[in-house]
């Protein structure tokens, strides 16, 4: 079974310049045009420079690169296809003097994850170890080490059937269907979708479930992959297990007939940092969800855990590395090899998930062999 990468369609930097995109040139010859009309008193703008994405963007002024879709949205008079952005163009990030859209719901999943906070390190930032250690900048709270949105689209390791009483995405809930090219198994950003809710599972107006769907067996395992594919939010409950919810997060294509669990607040550590520790732990990389060809930053890997291995927590950090080779007949083989480094954003009774936040090599694969070298206090 092949499944889509969990990353939304963003403008990647990296595969454009490997891939297909123009020169930095010819990219600013093609931009579009800009919008005429002036900006509103109190808008605050971004001016595009190379290398930008909006997924980037998202995360710096909305503080979650999953509401990339709200900042295309916003500026689709300046750009047409959100693959591609230029450098120069002014893009709306905020309004009435505020890098956000919509004040977040304080009973949300985002409540947890605030925005990214820029400020420069004064000489006591760093710690004794090497890293930023606990701290304030200027009066405001160090971001935490893992986002929110980076742990809800994290796939993981589970037992071969969905869970027996998980609830349904059933169908999209228009009396109608206006376009012809959309039909009730497909789902957007907004769509009003009908669901059943978990067995014994009373709905409330407002209250989120997230969306999954089963994937692939991963080989050497008795497990499947899950797939994260979004956020719903109840907004009318109907007879029995029936209800209405609104698509209020996308990480891939929702379906008919995945499955849906309440969602929690997760426990994110907000202002604490892994300190380093030595001859760590070390799991095997067990898949690379999304059928990536070369993995890299923002990229997930699944580590097998043992069973009943709870020595694991959000926020530590894994480096991925290869073994030394031998040099001479005699045993003399060369250092490890450092091929990347990951933060856990999932952990699970079967899989440890971490996210790829630094590469130095073009070598992840499953099979490959990752050592915990930070732990959360």
């Amino acid at each position: 079974m092949r499944f889509r990468s969990l990353r939304p369609l963003a403008p990647l930097a990296m595969v454009a310049a490997v891939a297909v995109a123009p020169t930095p040139g010819r990219a600013q010859d093609a931009a579009p045009a800009a919008g005429a009309a002036a900006p509103a008193p109190g808008t605050v703008l971004h001016t595009v420079r190379r290398g930008d994405t909006l997924w980037d963007i998202a995360r710096s002024y909305l503080g979650d690169p999953f509401r990339w879709p709200e900042l295309f949205q916003k500026n689709t008079n300046t750009v047409n296809d959100p693959h591609w952005i230029y450098p120069g163009q002014r893009l709306v990030v905020g309004a009435d003097g505020k890098p956000r859209f919509e004040a977040p719901d304080p009973a949300a999943e985002e409540a947890a994850d605030p925005p990214v906070r820029f400020a420069t390190f004064g000489p006591n930032a760093i710690g004794a170890g090497g890293g930023v250690s606990n701290l304030t900048l200027t009066g405001r709270a160090l971001r935490p080490t893992v986002r929110a949105g980076e742990v809800r689209a994290a796939p993981f390791l589970a037992p071969p059937e969905p869970p027996a009483n998980a609830g349904t995405l059933v169908g999209r809930a228009d009396a109608t269907i206006v376009a012809p090219a959309l039909s009730r198994d497909q789902f957007q950003y907004y769509d009003d979708v009908d669901v059943l809710l978990p067995v014994n599972v009373r709905g409330a107006i407002g209250q989120r479930y997230g969306v999954y769907r089963m994937g692939p067996r991963v080989p050497n395992t008795d497990s499947r992959l899950v797939i994260p594919s979004g956020v719903v939010e109840l907004i009318a409950v109907g007879s029995g297990r029936a209800a209405r919810a609104s698509v209020v997060r996308m990480y891939q294509s929702m379906r008919k007939d995945d499955y849906l669990v309440p969602l929690d607040a997760p426990d994110i550590p907000e202002s604490v940092r892994p300190a380093p520790i030595v001859d760590g732990p070390i799991l095997d990389v067990v898949a690379l969800p999304g059928n990536v060809t070369l993995p890299t930053i923002e990229n997930y890997v699944i580590l097998g855990l043992p069973k009943g291995d709870t020595r694991f927590r959000l926020g530590d950090q894994f480096q991925l590395f290869e073994p030394g080779v031998p040099l001479t007949p005699k045993g003399d083989r060369t250092p490890e090899y450092d091929i990347a480094r990951a933060v856990v954003v999932h952990v699970g009774a079967r899989s440890v998930t971490a996210v790829i936040i630094d590469h130095s090599q073009p070598a992840i694969r499953a099979g490959m062999k990752a050592r915990l070298v930070a732990r959360m206090p």
